[in-house]
């Protein structure tokens, strides 16, 4: 069938295998922006594929319409237990620039899928071919993928690296190596059982945090990092869940660490490339990932004016991609 410039096509992939039941949970969260087609065909993939997943929707739950029919057999009794389970939450009334910051889920989540309308690329500033990185993000809030990456960076005095597994503990000893006199290591859950994590950070002299979500980055008079604000964490039901205790740590940076993105990992073709070129439109390569490290993007902010079957199977293939990506 003729594609018109207007509608372009879906990019075409292998079939994924898809497990008719949930599979055992992961330990990642994933946020994902929007509660439209493709914010939910991933939410719901991502969770069956046992990843726990934030929807942040704008509209307040009296406005929202019925949930969008996801493809698939027994989808949407899926979706509904997923829900029900807490697989999947949804938060509503928060909208991207108003009272949601891209700098704050990215510290929190270990990935962030943007599936809202065209002006996403605007507030996140991810249109254009110089996509700026999270460096600065309004919060002062630095973002890095990987501890080869901290060669420009200026050590500072205070330092604070959430992440998880061995890329994180090797970015809080590289900023220990380039001369930060306190580095705190936080992880949401507890430390791996090879001890890698534990071993590395004492021999380089960096602190270690476990059970901690991060909730909101504080700043001075200056508008300056102070200190980031943590929830305690445990598990329950094979889920992280929050305690209701806080705590506070002074720091002058907080640094996100990152993954690779694995090799072979995504299926799409080039085609997600060739339709997010234009406009205010946000740049993705072929596996939805946007210039942000842990940043991935599709619907109507990548290809604007789909039909549904194509928002749903953009949030699935994402989905697929992000979840790769964080097994790697």
């Amino acid at each position: 069938m003729f594609q018109s410039e207007e509608q372009p096509a879906a990019p075409a992939c292998r079939p994924h295998p898809f497990p008719r039941h949930a599979a055992p949970p992961t330990g990642k969260q994933v946020a994902v922006i929007g509660a439209g087609p493709a914010g939910m065909a991933c939410a719901h993939r991502l969770a069956m594929l046992g990843n726990g997943v934030t929807v942040f929707e704008a509209r307040s739950r009296e406005r929202m319409q019925a949930a969008p029919a996801l493809e698939g057999e027994g989808a949407r009794e899926q979706l509904a237990a997923l829900l029900a389970a807490g697989r999947i939450r949804i938060e509503h009334g928060s909208k991207l620039g108003l009272n949601l910051e891209l700098a704050e889920l990215h510290l929190s989540h270990d990935a962030v899928f943007v599936a809202v309308g065209l002006a996403a690329g605007r507030v996140l500033g991810l249109t254009g071919d110089e996509a700026p990185g999270l460096r600065d993000a309004g919060r002062r809030v630095t973002a890095v993928c990987h501890p080869e990456d901290l060669g420009a960076l200026a050590a500072p005095q205070r330092a604070i690296v959430i992440g998880a597994a061995r890329g994180a503990v090797d970015t809080a000893a590289r900023l220990k190596r380039l001369g930060a006199q306190d580095v705190t290591l936080v992880y949401r859950h507890g430390l791996e059982a090879d001890g890698y994590e534990f071993e590395t950070a004492r021999a380089s002299f960096v602190r270690i945090r476990t059970w901690a979500w991060p909730l909101e980055v504080l700043r001075d008079e200056r508008g300056l990092v102070a200190a980031v604000r943590f929830e305690q964490t445990r598990m329950q039901d094979g889920r992280l869940v929050n305690t209701g205790g806080f705590t506070e740590i002074a720091t002058h940076a907080v640094l996100k660490a990152v993954g690779r993105a694995g090799e072979g990992a995504c299926e799409a073709d080039d085609s997600v490339r060739r339709i997010s070129r234009e406009g205010d439109r946000i740049r993705v390569d072929p596996c939805f990932r946007t210039a942000l490290p842990g940043v991935y993007a599709g619907g109507d902010c990548v290809a604007p004016g789909q039909e549904a079957p194509q928002a749903l199977r953009h949030g699935r293939l994402a989905a697929q991609a992000i979840h790769a990506d964080l097994q790697s």
